[in-house]
């Protein structure tokens, strides 16, 4: 087992994929403090324009549709000021 001789620092390996997902979500948690902005996992309704939304004014990370109810569940880094927008422009709560 490798250990990092570095504080703060990740034993990665891109050939055995290991650690990849741990240096995401740091990654992604370092972005979010820098930029004060959120991730957010949404419930999302595939009749309505609210991906296509998403996709304009936030970063679309993950969709895992689910077909079967026109729906799907969106994964995105967005702004509080864009995520307030999206709750009024779709009127949710």
């Amino acid at each position: 087992s490798y250990e990092p001789s570095e504080p703060n620092s990740l034993p990665i390996s891109a050939l055995r994929g290991q650690g990849l997902e741990e240096l995401k979500t740091v990654v992604e948690e370092a972005i979010v403090r820098s930029t004060g902005k959120q991730v957010l996992t949404l419930p999302v309704d595939l009749s309505s324009s609210q991906l296509s939304w998403l996709y304009k004014e936030a970063t679309v990370q993950e969709v895992d549709v689910n077909p079967d109810e026109g729906s799907a569940v969106v994964k995105v880094i967005i702004s509080a000021a864009a995520y307030g927008r999206y709750r009024k422009m779709f009127q949710l709560s």
